[in-house]
């Protein structure tokens, strides 16, 4: 038997197997993190009173259960009155009324498609807390990444936004195993062939 001819079934069942490894796996979008596209207010604007809600909207679809969304008052007081709501890749949080003039610190949480969380905090100012708080306009464009505000300003928030969710990453990507489904079909295959040829 030529040595082309031994390589054959070990071929074979490295190939057998990596067909395998895509049939058990299905298939899944590109790995890539969820971002920031819109919010209003947007950040590092200035609105003449304070907002009823806060408006975020990413790049990709939002979990309603991975979704946090943590609003701090100056003197680092929460303002959110209640859970987010989410539809699509739209998350809305409602705020408390009579709210002070002065710089706010949004911050909040999220999960990638490929299970990654991804969390960042900007930050608004109101300018005149007598004025009537206006319904939310469309939504403005922010950054991608919108800008982190100084650690003293959003450390509360940020702080706020793991603590209530701890716990609730969801576990790696199907992608992980196919790794480790095609690796495996490789080192089966060099294994069989070393055997075949020790055999000569």
């Amino acid at each position: 038997m030529t040595r082309p001819h031994r390589l054959v079934l070990p071929i074979r069942v490295a190939a057998a197997l990596c067909a395998l490894a895509a049939l058990l796996v299905p298939a899944t979008p590109a790995w890539a993190h969820n971002a920031l596209r819109e919010s209003t207010p947007a950040a590092n604007a200035s609105v003449a009173a304070a907002p009823r809600q806060i408006d975020l909207i990413f790049a990709e679809r939002l979990d309603p259960r991975f979704t946090t969304i943590a609003v701090t008052a100056p003197g680092d007081v929460p303002a959110v009155a209640g859970k987010p709501s989410v539809s699509g890749a739209r998350a809305t949080a409602p705020l408390k009324s009579d709210l002070p003039a002065g710089r706010y610190t949004v911050a909040y949480r999220v999960v990638s498609v490929d299970g990654h969380p991804v969390q960042d905090s900007y930050t608004f100012t109101v300018t005149d807390a007598a004025a009537t708080p206006a319904a939310s306009a469309p939504a403005s464009s922010a950054p991608t990444t919108p800008p982190s505000s100084p650690a003293t300003t959003a450390g509360a928030s940020t702080t706020a936004v793991a603590d209530a969710d701890a716990g609730d990453e969801p576990a790696v990507g199907a992608g992980l195993v196919a790794v480790l489904l095609v690796l495996g079909a490789a080192g089966v295959g060099l294994l069989l062939w070393r055997m075949r040829a020790a055999r000569r």
